[in-house]
């Protein structure tokens, strides 16, 4: 049984101290971000890239059958090219009851690597601040997100924590984080980050290294709050919660792998069959995985089984691995990694 001793009021303490307020009781080679900075990605991967409308360039990476952004976005503008404001006084910020954003502390040296902080506004609002074809994540987004890394961690919801989803996605580089963050693997190839945050009276919170958090669509009932994922520097949780509208935090997008044709490539086809499995399993795969090398890794990032995909059908023994999860990873830009279950 999972240990429950992370909470919704722990997440909320551990939020009053990140915006400083009072808490009572309580050798690999790197691969560059598009925008310059080291150590972000997982260099074993090949990743995707998409711009925005202000020519921006993000990576991507296919997880399961959705494509998401490896980079924080920082547009200044919606899909139809209707200017997002630019809000940098703190009265108001405050006072917002449309869209704003800003660069954490309102200083732009922050965009690079961590992107732009936006209010909910800007999230749920219909104009999409994400490149066409693209979109802020709905709830069942990050539910998939997660469950695919943590079956049993319910998208991350307060009552399913702990959870051991947020390792996978979280950049493992002290360069960004604050110690110990624990079993970050970025396995995944998401590259979460911690970006800072700005809170509804317009107050920046006095670190940036401590929590990563992005905003979902989704609307939490009809009180101006929004749901958010977010994952901190104490532990490997993904956590789902929600702020106030006027809460100024990140966004990733993402898109269908099934219907999105990027730069002319259709996404190819990779399978696992059976799963869960035995002794043998059954790698299919079209497009260009084929020839490519794949690596299976287990639950703290130790790479366990790899080999080259010589044929659109590779069987693979794996009776020597012991029962649990594991991650197989093809070195494609699409859809090129999949979670293996052993019995």
């Amino acid at each position: 049984m999972k240990n429950s001793r992370f909470t919704s009021l722990n997440l909320c303490l551990f939020f009053l101290a990140w915006f400083g307020l009072p808490v009572l009781n309580a050798t690999a080679q790197t691969t560059n971000h598009t925008c310059g900075a080291p150590d972000m990605h997982n260099e074993s991967l090949t990743y995707g890239q998409v711009s925005d409308i202000d020519g921006n360039s993000y990576k991507t990476i296919t997880i399961d059958d959705l494509i998401w952004f490896a980079e924080n976005l920082k547009v200044t503008r919606f899909q139809n090219g209707d200017a997002i404001p630019n809000v940098t006084d703190s009265a108001a910020w405050a006072s917002l009851s449309g869209p704003g954003r800003c660069s954490y502390q309102n200083d732009s040296s922050f965009d690079c690597p961590k992107g732009k902080l936006y209010n909910f506004y800007v999230a749920k609002d219909v104009r999409n601040p994400c490149p066409a074809g693209w979109r802020v994540p709905k709830k069942e987004d990050f539910d998939k997100l997660i469950n695919f890394y943590d079956p049993d961690a319910n998208g991350g919801a307060p009552s399913n924590l702990p959870n051991s989803a947020g390792g996978y996605l979280k950049n493992k580089s002290f360069t960004y984080w604050l110690s110990p963050n624990p079993n970050a693997s970025n396995l995944s190839g998401f590259s979460a980050i911690p970006n800072g945050g700005r809170n509804n009276e317009g107050k920046f919170s006095f670190s940036h290294n401590q929590a990563s958090s992005y905003w979902y669509a989704t609307e939490l009932g009809t009180g101006g709050m929004g749901f958010f994922l977010e994952m901190a520097y104490t532990q490997d949780y993904a956590v789902r919660n929600a702020y106030w509208g006027g809460y100024g935090i990140c966004i990733r997008c993402v898109t269908d792998a099934s219907t999105l044709n990027l730069e002319g490539i259709t996404a190819p086809h990779f399978g696992l069959y059976p799963n869960p499995a035995d002794a043998l399993v059954q790698l299919q795969v079209t497009g260009d995985m084929l020839g490519k090398d794949y690596h299976i890794f287990d639950v703290t990032g130790r790479l366990v089984l790899q080999g080259t995909l010589v044929s659109s059908n590779t069987m693979l023994s794996i009776s020597d691995l012991q029962p649990g999860v594991y991650v197989v990873r093809v070195a494609s830009a699409h859809a090129q990694v999949l979670k293996l279950i052993k019995q």
